[in-house]
């Protein structure tokens, strides 16, 4: 299982090195930079060509790189064009935010999709079935944003259950302690609710057709014929066979889970990386761009791995190179 780990992170170099070249190379035909948004109405040339040379505007591309893959290398991130303060700084501020969206969005996630997922292949072609199906291809092809504002509208405007926005209430904050905490996971209801119902549908179907599948198995069928109990058929064979590809998805849905608040923290007004990552690229802020894709880059690599160690641990004679 180590060298499993060690050979994926040394794979993973060249492709994140890989990944900021092509970062910094596609941000030189981006029009306009950061300095766009801070210059005053009839600025001199001169001064103008000073600003941009004190932030590095003016080297080639390949320099800046070089400037940003050495300062990487100290833990220096650079600063924020727009903000004035280092990059960790900013994206420390919003990174906690997110954070804990992914966490509750893929708790919420798999807690609805495992469940639903069983009943669905289990009751093939019954009422419950055909139930979740509809479930499935209702709410796959509602976009993100058109769900989180349906329940905006429900939850938080017509019954008033859940707060429609932000990650903390003013009051709560002041407040600090159990009161902070309270309002931080009543804030994160319906935002994480609004990823798990929508992110859950693949799952759910994947899961729904290994099922079926599984059930007309040979060793499913000798196993009945032995005289087996059919709930320890379903746990011993069929569930533990067909919750393979869902554990190989799970790196899928955990990345998508973290790219995926980008929309979501924008309809519910949440302080995070996917908001702070809009802003950036709007407004041309390369330094915080450039941090948040290398993360959610990493993001990926690292839930890639966890997918195939999740394999391992649910099939120990799975053994992936």
């Amino acid at each position: 299982m180590w060298k499993t780990v060690v050979r994926r992170l040394l794979i993973a170099i060249p492709q994140l090195i890989g990944l900021s070249v092509i970062v910094f190379v596609l941000a030189q035909f981006m029009p306009g930079d950061a300095l766009r948004g801070q210059l005053e109405p009839g600025m001199p040339p001169g001064e103008i060509n000073r600003m941009r040379e004190e932030a590095g505007l003016n080297d080639p591309w390949y320099e800046q790189y070089s400037r940003w893959v050495g300062n990487v290398l100290r833990g220096d991130l650079g600063r924020s064009l727009q903000h004035r303060v280092p990059v960790t700084s900013v994206i420390g501020n919003n990174m906690i935010n997110t954070i804990r969206l992914s966490i509750m969005t893929t708790i919420l996630l798999y807690a609805i999709a495992i469940p639903l997922g069983i009943i669905a292949g289990r009751k093939h072609n019954r009422l419950p079935d055909k139930a979740i199906m509809f479930y499935i291809f209702v709410f796959f092809s509602i976009p993100t944003i058109v769900m989180g504002l349906l329940m905006i509208f429900i939850f938080a405007f017509r019954l008033g259950w859940f707060p429609a926005m932000n990650s903390v209430s003013v009051m709560a904050a002041f407040q600090g302690g159990w009161a902070e905490v309270w309002s931080r996971l009543h804030h994160l209801v319906l935002p994480s609710v609004t990823g798990a119902v929508l992110g859950g549908t693949v799952t759910i179907y994947y899961l729904r057709n290994q099922i079926i599948d599984v059930q007309s198995s040979d060793f499913v069928t000798t196993a009945r014929s032995k005289g087996t109990p059919e709930r320890r058929v379903y746990t011993r064979h069929i569930l533990r066979n067909a919750i393979l590809p869902v554990a190989g998805g799970m790196g899928a849905s955990i990345a998508l889970v973290f790219t995926g608040s980008i929309f979501i923290e924008t309809v519910f007004s949440i302080n995070g990386m996917g908001q702070l990552f809009v802003n950036s690229v709007a407004g041309r802020d390369w330094p915080v761009a450039n941090a948040l894709i290398m993360f959610y880059a990493f993001v990926g690599v690292m839930a890639g791995l966890l997918a195939d160690l999740t394999i391992m641990f649910v099939d120990p004679r799975i053994r992936i190179k």
